[in-house]
């Protein structure tokens, strides 16, 4: 490689560093950027191939650090998440290691796997400093970090595709290696998340529309009027209860449609279509959303529908003559890497949001492909076919919210099974679990919190479906998902008590007037252990401009009837009010040092009880 020169933009932004190599001809370019404001900088790389004839790239990592110091007598702790995909009880989890002279981690992200972690890692000295690095990208790569030497005060860091990766890129064609960043921040883990958060809401999130606050409370509708059995009178019950409770956006899942691949209101239940739920729904100054997997192909005989043996080799498996769809939702994927089907893919979402005058789009499991049998797609080696996948979805989404700038997107992919910063890019919010019960959607808030603002982290709630006392219609359930961007699914509505719909009208209400402001802007603080359904568990929410916070308590099933509690990142002298939505402290003004030294002693009354305590700053 020859270094040919190096250019500041017009915003002294972003340094490219512009290399060249004879034979075979090819430029590079190493693109550094550093965005004012808070958050890392980022490094990418494109290999332009003017050679005249195709080469073959192998491995090139977006970020390599081969010299990191951790400070002359000090200690590191490495951190990293898993996604908590399926289940955060089972796939999800915060893990740490020390740096010493064995440390050797490598952390595989994969969009097809929910427990794989999520694309970083965190290097925090005591309480005092830290270093995080980050992959912009949904396909399958890795973080390797190492030490150097048998004296752990040095160590290697590399971010990006993964060893094996090798691809073709024909004559006349760019090669990208996708994004990854760097930050650094002074304070412990919850200081740096902090700093990462505002960069994803401030410079990651796609723009938002001006009419829709954010996060919307939304309301989903899957299981409780009969799931595919629901017919049209069914669909407007539930928007009017959407209303009714105060839920902002209805969204109807994966029930209103014909079959895999066909996207049609199905005929034989909903005979008007969906226009009278389109109607009810903006008539009623809600927002309209849809549920979508539309790279699932089926072998519907409707002509617009994407039947699978019409193009047979869209699909990520070779079809036998007797192919079947196994199950809805899970019938066979098509390769958006493959041009043809990531076509069909743009087209069919811009007729789904024109057709039904959609606000909110929702697609599932899963975009992103990671194996695929075909010949005549673009990988050639099958440890390219996620890269190839990842940007074939990426141009989708990119194209379809370029021509809908008001669409609000959800990213559902089998629930958080994609988890990453490259996928938040592409949509507002990303589904943070998909065991929809109060003690995963905590353990998921609480491992995802760490690497992303809650604002996107959307946490569903299934009344009395999987934890009987823990999952009632009821606060201590609401909240667990309350902390986040909640999206209520209700299983059972018919059999809900008055108390119980007043206490979910009382729950939005809360939710807007004074949880929602505060996720603008929040500090989040891990002020309890990683929840476990034994011990207490909580969370401590802190916004610096409206200088106010919530305290999430939380008994689950403990006989323990009080905890204290010590609060962080409050001002030392200053003075703060405090009170608490269900009476589990007494109201009093207090100092911020006494508050984070001393505490607070919550009372709750039972098992799987709650609270909410309410912290502002004295005026």
């Amino acid at each position: 490689w020859h270094f040919d020169s190096a250019d500041l933009d017009a915003k002294g932004e972003q340094l490219t560093f512009h290399y060249s190599n004879a034979s075979p001809k090819l430029s590079l370019d190493s693109v550094w950027r550093a965005r004012p404001g808070h958050g890392p900088a980022e490094h990418w790389v494109t290999l332009a191939n003017q050679s005249g004839a195709t080469i073959t790239v192998t491995q090139q990592e977006s970020l390599a650090l081969t010299n990191l110091a951790v400070p002359a007598g000090e200690s590191a702790q490495a951190w990293w998440i898993n996604r908590g995909g399926s289940n955060a009880t089972r796939e999800g989890g915060t893990l740490t290691v020390p740096v010493d002279a064995d440390f050797d981690q490598v952390l595989v992200s994969d969009p097809t796997n929910g427990s794989s972690p999520v694309p970083w890692m965190d290097f925090q000295i005591k309480q005092d400093e830290g270093l995080y690095v980050g992959w912009e990208f949904s396909g399958i790569g890795n973080i390797h970090a190492k030490t150097t030497s048998t004296n752990p005060t040095r160590f290697a860091l590399g971010v990006g595709l993964a060893p094996d990766f090798k691809t073709d890129i024909p004559a006349g064609e760019t090669f990208l290696a996708p994004p990854a960043f760097i930050g650094c921040y002074k304070g412990d883990i919850d200081d740096g998340s902090y700093t990462l958060h505002r960069f994803i809401l401030e410079k990651l999130l796609p723009s938002l529309p001006p009419d829709q606050p954010y996060p919307t409370l939304a309301y989903n509708l899957y299981l409780d009027v009969g799931g595919t059995k629901a017919h049209e009178w069914d669909v407007l019950g539930s928007a009017a209860l959407c209303k009714h409770l105060g839920f902002e956006t209805f969204v109807p899942d994966a029930m209103w449609y014909v079959t895999d691949g066909d996207w049609r209101w199905d005929p034989a239940r909903f005979p008007r279509g969906g226009g009278p739920i389109v109607d009810y729904t903006h008539q009623n100054g809600m927002k309209l959303g849809l549920w979508v997997a539309w790279t699932h192909g089926g072998d519907s005989s409707y002509p617009q529908a994407l039947n699978i043996f019409r193009h047979p080799d869209w699909a990520t498996e070779v079809l036998k003559p007797d192919w079947k769809p196994e199950d809805i939702n899970w019938s066979t994927l098509i390769d958006l890497g493959f041009d043809p089907a990531r076509d069909w893919a743009e087209q069919e979402l811009d007729r789904i949001v024109s057709d039904n005058h959609l606000d909110y789009l929702k697609h599932d499991y899963t975009p992103i492909v990671t194996q695929c049998l075909q010949t005549n797609h673009r990988h050639h080696y099958a440890v390219d076919v996620s890269y190839w996948s990842t940007l074939g979805y990426y141009h989708v989404m990119d194209g379809v919210k370029q021509r809908n700038p008001n669409l609000i997107l959800e990213g559902c992919s089998g629930g958080g099974h994609i988890k990453d910063f490259g996928y938040i890019k592409r949509v507002h919010y990303v589904v943070t679990t998909d065991t929809l019960s109060a003690l995963p959607d905590r353990q998921s808030i609480y491992d995802s919190t760490f690497a992303f603002p809650p604002a996107l982290l959307m946490a569903y709630t299934y009344e009395n479906f999987y934890n009987k006392d823990a999952d009632r219609p009821l606060p201590f359930f609401w909240r667990s998902a309350s902390m986040s961007a909640w999206q209520i699914d209700p299983t059972h509505s018919a059999n809900w008590s008055p108390e119980e719909i007043a206490g979910t009208r009382r729950a939005t209400e809360i939710y807007k007037s004074w949880i929602r402001p505060i996720l603008q802007d929040v500090e989040v603080h891990h002020i309890l252990p990683r929840p476990d359904d034994f011990h207490w568990d909580g969370m401590f929410y802190w916004s610096p401009s409206l200088k106010r916070g919530t305290v999430y308590v939380f008994r689950p099933n403990n006989d323990q009837a009080t905890q204290r509690i010590r609060l962080k990142g409050l001002a030392a002298d200053a003075q703060y009010h405090i009170r608490s939505e269900d009476g589990s402290i007494a109201e009093e003004t207090r100092a911020g040092s006494d508050l984070m030294n001393a505490g607070l002693k919550v009372k709750l009354p039972g098992k799987y009880t709650s609270d909410l305590i309410l912290v502002e700053l004295s005026k």
